[in-house]
């Protein structure tokens, strides 16, 4: 795949997160924090959800996901590409 990609993107240079500061009530914006707890019917959500799977990290090919898109869309799930946000996905 990376042989197709411009050298624009060769060339960057991935994403460093900013720091963490260890201040109580601090919201920093800039690193897409919200200042409201989640809405009602997530907790519900959360509260029902059996918290044990939680322990476990998810596949990390994703593969359910993958098999899922491709009978939808009717492809292979070989051609189907997933990333978790743009630092895993530009090189």
């Amino acid at each position: 795949m990376s042989k197709f990609w411009s050298p624009a993107i060769r060339s960057l240079v991935p994403y460093t997160p900013g720091e963490q500061p260890k201040v109580l009530d601090l919201i920093k914006l800039n690193t897409n924090e919200n200042p409201y707890p989640p809405a009602p019917g997530v907790t519900q959500v959360l509260h029902d959800f059996p918290t044990d799977r939680l322990r476990l990290y998810p596949d990390p090919d994703a593969s359910k996901l993958k098999t899922a898109l491709a009978e939808y869309h009717g492809l292979e799930s070989e051609q189907i590409f997933l990333g978790n946000g743009s630092d895993e996905v530009l090189p």
